[in-house]
């Protein structure tokens, strides 16, 4: 037991490393590998990036020169520039643009370098391509794509109207203090609904087993409620991320043929994680008549 109570805390150490980068995030990931690809003040430019919506486009263009001018020393050719550029060669600068155009732009604007790419959906999530030219080469100075998650600003920006999972049910398989010589197995069944992003109410059922009594046999059946707050949320998605639980309900124990009854109330502290329809999250409790508990649950978002 001592082995899934070490898994289970490790999956909350780990699990955030692995979420994916928000919009802003990656932006800023952007301009740092622009900037190492750079000498000192260099000039460069940035054009639209390709996307599904203008509100897109013209968003990560603009972030990612706000960026840049944070993180390093770069100079950048203001949009002002671009417009002139674009009524001189007569066409509308989108991010999909040839290399032999962006290099064109590139020396009217005289810069060093020009910066443009394009925001695909793929799955259930955004790839973004960035595409750096030198002008003194003619080569690609960053080629990269990016993993970008989805959130509220990724939809919004897309105009694409969020899915928003307000109701849950699943599964837990758990190890708790509900022993009176050891740790106890249990597993039980979860429904949750969400009241707001952040707030949802639910029920849960968990059975344990005193596995380590020698001379009895123990169930315990805990029915609880609970009120869960979802503190922040790594990819922005409503009713996901790091939340804080608060559980009250009963106690029903089975010790061998006699039934006996006790309060139960605690605190949890859990990480949920948004598969499309579905979700993981491993969960630790603390309380009273239980101790301590810690366990994993995955199901079905509706």
């Amino acid at each position: 037991m001592k082995r899934i109570l070490f898994f289970v805390l490790a999956l909350f150490v780990v699990l955030p490393c692995f979420a994916r980068q928000n919009l802003d995030e990656t932006l800023v990931q952007v301009s740092k590998d622009i900037a190492a690809r750079c000498e000192k003040r260099e000039v460069i430019a940035i054009l639209d990036f390709a996307a599904d919506a203008e509100e897109m486009s013209a968003y990560i263009s603009s972030q990612l020169t706000a960026m840049i001018f944070e993180h390093s020393t770069l100079q950048v050719v203001t949009r002002q520039h671009m417009d002139k550029v674009e009524k001189e060669l007569d066409f509308h600068i989108s991010g999909a643009v040839s290399d032999s155009t962006a290099l064109s732009i590139c020396e009217r604007l005289g810069a060093h370098a020009i910066v443009f790419g394009a925001l695909d959906e793929l799955d259930n999530k955004y790839l973004l391509q960035v595409k750096m030219l030198s002008v003194a080469t003619g080569s690609y100075a960053l080629f990269k794509k990016y993993e970008v998650a989805r959130s509220s600003r990724t939809e919004q920006l897309l105009h694409h109207a969020a899915t928003i999972y307000k109701s849950s049910l699943g599964f837990i398989v758990e190890a708790n203090k509900n022993s009176v010589s050891g740790i106890s197995p249990a597993g039980g069944i979860s429904f949750d609904y969400s009241l707001t992003r952040k707030f949802s109410l639910g029920v849960k059922a968990i059975v344990s087993y005193d596995s380590f009594e020698k001379y009895n046999t123990i169930y315990a059946i805990e029915p609880l409620g609970f009120l869960r707050w979802y503190v922040v949320s790594p990819t922005g998605e409503p009713s996901a991320g790091v939340f804080v639980e608060g559980q009250g309900g009963a106690e029903l124990l089975l010790v061998n043929s006699d039934f006996k009854t006790a309060v139960s109330a605690g605190l949890a502290l859990g990480f949920r994680i948004p598969l499309g329809n579905f979700y993981v999250e491993p969960i630790l409790r603390g309380g009273y008549p239980y101790m301590f508990g810690a366990g994993l649950g995955a199901g079905f978002r509706f």
